[in-house]
C-alpha cells in the first residue's frame, strides 16, 4: 500500500495539537528567507532539509547545527541542497526548515508502529544518532495506562540518566510520562498514521522538547484492516472432549494419512467411525459411506481428503450437526491466492452451520488422558500435565518423540495449522480449563489477532503458567526499516513485548521451555523473588549468586534465628551466609537438616534452590527423595539442581510427582 511521510512542519503542527512542545521553526525555500527566519527565531539555529524522499536526514548530510549568524545560515542553505542532491539524487527537496537550537539535554526516542498482529505499538528509549546502535528501548502494545508508561521509562538501561547519574540533577520524569501519554493519544486518534518517530525528544531538569518528528501515513487502510479482525467469540472448550469421532478420508492404504489417522484413533476411549464411500471395512471396523449414514452424530469430524473436496465434506458435517472439525488436509491459504479462496469458502460453510474448525493444514490434536491421538504422528505421548500448542507440525512430532525419551508427560498436544477459525487464544482457554493441564507451552510463528490474544492471555496466564517460544528472532530477511522505530520494533521484538504484557514467559529453546513448564507444573508460580540457595559446592555457590543477580533474584539475608539454628547443625567452616555452602563433605543428612530449618522459617523466602554435585559422601537418589519431602512440606517453590551426568544421572530415581531435577 502507498505510504506518505508528513512534512517537517506538518509533524510539528500535529505535535502542537497534542501539547507536545516543539522548537520555534519556519520552513523556507531560499537562502534569503532562511536568513530572515533565523533572525526572527534568534541564534543559534539548526537547519534541516525537508524532503518526503529522505528518511534519515543526517545520512544525506541534510542537517547543519550550531549556526550563529546570517552568513552561516546562507552557507548552510547552499550546503544542505548540494549535499542532498549529491547523496540522494532524485530526491524531492521541498525546502529547508530553520528552527531554534535548543540547549543540550538527554536525547530520547518516542516512536510508534502499526504491527500486523497487535495493532499500534509504542517504543521508548535512548534516542539521538546512536539509537540503533545502543537499542536501549522498551516496547508495549497500546493502549497503556500512565502506570504502564512509567514502567516503560524505568525499565530501560539508561533510566539512571533520567533519575540523575553520578551527581547530575534528575530530569523531568513527570513531564516525560505526560508527553508519552499525549503521544499515545495522538497515535490512537489517527488511524492513518502507521509509524512515527520523535527523535530526539530532549529532556531537561524542567520540561522537554521534541526536536525532530517523522510521521508515516497510509490513509487508514492498515488500521481499518486490523479493526475488522476484532470481536470473535471464544470456543466452547467442551468441544475438545468428544465421545464420538468420525474420520472422513479413512484409508486402507498404509501410505496415506487416512490410514495413519485411523490406526491412531483405535486406542481412543470413545467411539470412532471411519468414513469412505469406496470401502466397507478397515482394520476390522465397519466403514460408512458418508456422515449421514452414521448411527449417531459425531462430536468431532476429522477431515483428511484433498483440499477441493473439503467444502463439500463441511456441508455434510453441518447437515450431520457436527460441532468441531479437525481439517488435516493441506492446500489452503499456505499455497497462495487460490488456496486462500478455498479456505474462505470452507470458513463460510462452517459459520453457516455453527461448526468450529481446527486447521486446516494441521497435524491434528492429542489428548493423552483420553488415549486420543487424532493426528498422523505414529507416536503418542505419555499422559502428563503440560499442554503443548504449536504452529509447526514438525516441531510437534519432534517434541512428542523427545518427550518419551525424557519421560515428560503431556496433557494435550494441539496443531493450530492455518488458524482459519480457532486460534492460539482459543486453545489456551481450553488448556486453562482442562483439569489435567497445569502449564502450557506455545510454539508461535504468527498470532493473527494480537489484541484478542493479549486479552485472553492476560486472564489465562494468571490462572495457568504459560511459556512461549517465538520463531523468527534473527534479523536475516528483514526489509529495510522506514524509521528508527521500524528498525527497533521488529516483529520479534513486538511479540516479546506482548508476551511480557500478557504475563507469558518467553523461552528461547524447546529445552528451556519444557524445563520451565515442568517446574511450574510441579510447583506453580513462585510467590516472590526472595531466594535461598543450599549447596555443598563452593564454586557453584558463587555462580549461583551471579545468576541470581543477573535475573533479578533476591538472595535473602539470613535472620539471626536461622543463623543460630544453622550454626548448631553445620560445621564451623560453612559459609555463614546465603548461598548456604555446607562444605564439600556434606551428606544427605546435612541437606535434610537444613531443609528442616528452612521449612520451619518458610515465611522468610519464596524459592529454594538445591544445588549438588557428584560426591562420594552423597547418594543422589537419597537426596532426590529429601528434595521431594522438602517440597511437599512447604508452600514455596523448590528447585532441585543435581549437576553432572553419567553415573550420577543413572543413579538418580525420578518420582513423577516431584520437581524434576536438572542434569548439566
Amino acid at each position: 500500500m502507498p505510504v506518505d511521510m508528513l512534512s517537517e512542519w506538518e509533524g510539528y503542527e500535529l505535535l502542537e495539537d497534542y501539547d507536545i512542545p516543539v522548537p520555534a521553526h519556519r520552513v523556507v525555500t531560499s537562502a534569503a528567507e532562511a536568513v530572515e527566519a533565523a533572525s526572527a527565531i534568534g541564534y543559534p539555529v539548526v537547519m534541516k532539509v525537508v524532503s518526503p524522499d529522505i528518511v534519515h536526514k543526517s545520512d544525506a548530510r541534510g542537517v547543519v547545527t550550531c549556526i550563529e549568524d546570517d552568513a552561516g545560515v546562507h552557507e548552510a542553505f547552499e550546503a544542505i541542497n548540494d549535499s542532498v542532491r549529491r547523496r540522494s539524487p532524485g530526491a524531492r527537496i521541498d525546502g529547508v526548515v530553520v528552527e531554534q537550537q535548543l540547549p543540550q539535554g538527554l536525547e530520547l526516542l518516542i516512536g510508534g508502529k502499526s504491527d500486523p498482529s497487535f495493532g499500534k505499538v509504542l517504543t521508548f528509549g535512548i534516542g539521538g544518532r546512536m539509537v540503533e546502535l545502543l537499542r536501549d528501548v522498551s516496547i508495549r502494545v497500546l493502549p497503556l495506562s500512565r502506570a504502564e508508561l512509567t514502567e516503560m521509562v524505568r525499565e530501560i538501561q539508561g533510566y539512571s540518566l533520567i533519575e540523575g547519574f553520578r551527581g547530575e540533577e534528575a530530569r523531568d520524569e513527570d513531564t516525560l510520562v505526560s508527553i508519552l501519554e499525549r503521544a499515545c493519544r495522538l497515535f490512537l486518534d489517527h488511524d492513518e498514521i502507521v509509524e512515527f518517530d520523535i527523535n530526539p525528544l530532549i529532556l531537561y531538569e524542567h520540561g522537554a522538547c521534541a526536536v525532530d518528528a517523522r510521521f508515516l501515513n497510509d490513509g487508514g487502510v492498515a488500521a481499518g484492516a486490523f479493526a475488522r479482525r476484532l470481536g470473535r467469540m471464544p470456543v466452547d472448550t467442551g468441544l475438545f472432549y468428544p465421545e464420538s469421532i468420525a474420520l472422513v478420508g479413512a484409508s486402507s492404504n498404509p501410505n496415506k494419512i487416512g490410514y495413519a489417522l485411523f490406526r491412531n484413533l483405535l486406542s481412543f476411549d470413545g467411539t470412532v467411525y471411519p468414513v469412505n464411500p469406496n470401502a466397507t471395512e478397515l482394520l476390522g471396523r465397519k466403514v460408512f459411506p458418508a456422515l449421514e449414514d452414521l448411527p449417531e452424530p459425531a462430536d468431532m469430524v476429522i477431515i483428511a481428503v484433498p483440499a477441493h473436496l473439503v467444502p463439500g465434506v463441511m456441508e455434510q458435517a453441518g447437515a450431520a450437526t457436527a460441532k468441531l472439525a479437525v481439517i488435516v488436509s493441506a492446500g489452503f491459504r499456505e499455497t497462495g491466492e487460490d488456496g486462500a479462496r478455498l479456505e474462505d469458502e470452507v470458513i463460510e460453510v462452517a459459520r453457516s452451520h455453527g461448526i468450529r474448525i481446527i486447521g486446516p493444514n494441521c497435524l491434528g490434536i492429542m489428548i493423552p488422558h483420553r488415549a486420543l491421538n487424532a493426528t498422523f504422528d505414529p507416536t503418542s505421548p505419555r499422559p502428563g500435565h503440560i499442554g503443548f500448542i504449536s504452529q509447526s507440525k514438525a516441531v510437534i512430532t519432534t517434541v512428542v518423540d523427545w518427550s518419551l525419551a525424557e519421560d515428560i508427560g503431556l496433557s494435550a498436544v494441539i496443531s493450530v495449522g492455518n488458524q482459519a477459525d480457532l486460534e492460539f487464544e482459543d486453545f489456551m482457554k481450553f488448556a486453562a480449563e482442562d483439569p489435567n493441564t497445569k502449564t502450557v507451552i506455545l510454539y508461535v510463528e504468527e498470532i493473527k489477532n494480537g489484541r484478542r490474544f493479549l486479552e485472553f492471555a492476560r486472564e489465562i496466564s494468571g490462572r495457568i503458567p504459560t511459556v512461549a517460544i517465538k520463531s523468527g528472532s534473527s534479523r536475516r530477511g528483514r526489509k529495510a526499516a522506514a524509521s528508527h522505530t521500524g528498525s527497533l520494533a521488529g516483529s520479534f521484538e513486538v511479540y516479546s513485548a506482548a508476551f511480557r504484557q500478557a504475563g507469558v514467559m518467553q523461552a528461547h529453546s524447546l529445552r528451556e521451555a519444557f524445563d520451565v513448564a515442568g517446574l511450574l507444573a510441579s510447583e506453580g508460580y513462585p510467590r516472590g523473588n526472595r531466594a535461598v540457595i543450599v549447596t555443598s559446592a563452593g564454586g557453584f555457590a558463587v555462580l549461583s549468586s551471579d545468576y541470581a543477580e543477573e535475573n533479578g533474584i533476591d538472595l535473602i539475608e539470613l535472620s539471626a534465628e536461622v543463623m543460630e539454628q544453622l550454626n548448631t547443625i553445620l560445621p564451623e567452616a560453612w559459609s555463614h551466609e546465603n548461598p548456604l555452602d555446607m562444605v564439600g563433605d556434606a551428606g544427605v543428612d546435612r541437606f535434610a537438616k537444613v531443609f528442616d530449618v528452612l521449612t520451619h522459617h518458610q515465611d522468610g523466602w519464596d524459592i529454594a534452590f538445591v544445588v549438588s554435585v557428584p560426591s562420594v559422601t552423597l547418594d543422589p537418589t537419597h537426596l532426590a527423595k529429601e528434595i521431594i519431602r522438602f517440597s511437599m512440606h512447604t508452600e514455596k517453590m523448590v528447585v532441585g539442581c543435581l549437576l553432572g551426568g553419567g553415573e550420577y544421572a543413572r543413579r538418580h530415581t525420578h518420582a513423577a510427582h516431584c520437581p524434576r531435577p536438572q542434569f548439566f
